[in-house]
């Protein structure tokens, strides 16, 4: 697309806060339209809106990025799917991307452990009001499916919920939690020439620690919107060293009969692991399947 850029994760410095708040969208020439959304405590949130202005809205959360597109795991047989999913998608739904969590992209002001589920989905609330979207459907994959879950549970903005890569029921947050905050104080080496804040890092700590204590069972118990979870049979959270392997699949597995009695969809993608699961050619046709049946 003809405003899509190849970015390595790089730091925000800034420039969010630089820019005058932008309530409206500014129009471009081409595949979208772009603005920053305003947060609660003054950061300025950057967003793209791509797709069928008069078609649902559907929010992608990470790991799509309005500008970022990342390089990282291309060694691992992973290209960045942001733009052929958009491009699986536009022909029907609004698309709304956004630079997130803060210090990803765009958006900068990075929180660091003060970084916390509320946050994510008031902030996230924010850029759905820049955009007028009174409410929206979310796809997200692996953080952004736990992300997903917290948007639909203290929210009721959320029309369908589709997440890929991450378990609703018995998700490990006490690993997420342990890992998180290992990498934070052991970047990956394919990191270390990047000026990374810490404070990016340490979000992810932040936003996995309050769920410990999440009463899990009963709030995604609650949920009655049409839901749906997608995952490779073989996830292991593959894409990090081996030290970091988390079992992402064995959760669903062992909640698959109570997850279909509480009205969820299930998907299994024949021997798929972490890096699969997200790739178009086998997760869009479930996803526009889905969708075209619930919205």
């Amino acid at each position: 697309m003809r405003h899509s850029t190849r970015r390595e994760f790089v730091k925000a410095i800034g420039l969010a806060a630089a820019m005058t708040p932008l309530m409206s969208l500014t129009a471009l020439a081409g595949d979208y339209e772009e603005g920053y959304a305003t947060a609660e405590d003054g950061a300025k949130l950057y967003f793209r809106v791509y797709g069928n202005p008069d078609g649902p809205n559907l929010f992608m959360g990470p790991h799509f990025y309005a500008s970022q597109r990342l390089t990282s795991l291309e060694d691992e047989g992973l290209k960045d799917p942001t733009d052929q999913w958009i491009e699986g998608l536009a022909d029907k739904y609004r698309l709304i991307l956004a630079d997130y969590p803060r210090g990803t992209g765009n958006t900068g002001d990075a929180l660091g452990l003060e970084f916390t589920p509320d946050i994510a989905v008031r902030d996230y609330l924010s850029i759905a009001d820049a955009v007028g979207a009174k409410q929206f459907a979310w796809i997200g994959y692996s953080y952004g499916g736990a992300m997903g879950v917290q948007m639909a549970c203290r929210t009721n903005r959320v029309s369908a919920l589709m997440i890929g890569g991450f378990p609703p029921l018995n998700a490990p947050f006490w690993k997420m939690v342990k890992v998180t905050e290992d990498l934070a104080a052991n970047p990956p080496a394919a990191f270390a020439q990047m000026e990374i804040d810490e404070k990016v890092w340490l979000q992810s700590v932040g936003f996995y620690r309050p769920l410990l204590t999440w009463p899990e069972r009963e709030e995604v118990s609650k949920l009655t919107m049409p839901r749906m979870v997608f995952i490779g049979e073989n996830d292991f959270g593959q894409g990090l060293d081996p030290k970091y392997m988390t079992a992402l699949a064995q959760p669903i597995r062992s909640t698959e009969t109570e997850l279909r009695t509480l009205g969820w969809e299930i998907h299994w993608i024949s021997g798929a692991g972490h890096l699969d699961a997200i790739k178009p050619e086998v997760a869009l046709p479930i996803v526009r399947t889905f969708l075209g049946k619930v919205l």
